[in-house]
């Protein structure tokens, strides 16, 4: 049986339950959170290519680095929009999710 002064670290401020939240929860987190990381050195080359101050002007070569960026931008908006769609059930899950009961 709980002493009445863990019940009360079971609460909030304002006396509200604390909904339960598991490891596996935060790691689920974590692994969407490295996939959506995973992007920092594609989208720093993409970025690269759209920096037209430090490269010269070839037609060619533009078309070229365009097509095959528009390929990686492709890939990444869809991977990124299924991993924002995959963090908002994650939260959903976590707001509906069970109280801690006292």
């Amino acid at each position: 049986m709980r002493s009445e002064k863990e019940n009360k670290e079971l609460l909030t401020k304002k006396n509200q339950p604390i909904k339960t939240i598991t490891q596996q929860d935060i790691n689920a987190l974590e692994i969407t959170l490295e996939q959506l990381q995973s992007w920092t050195s594609t989208l720093g080359v993409l970025n690269e290519f759209f920096d037209f101050e430090k490269e010269t002007i070839n037609k060619k070569n533009i078309i070229r680095k365009y097509h095959a960026n528009a390929q990686i931008f492709k890939i990444f908006l869809n991977d990124f929009l299924q991993r924002t769609d995959s963090l908002e059930k994650q939260l959903e899950k976590l707001k509906t999710r069970e109280k801690v009961k006292v």
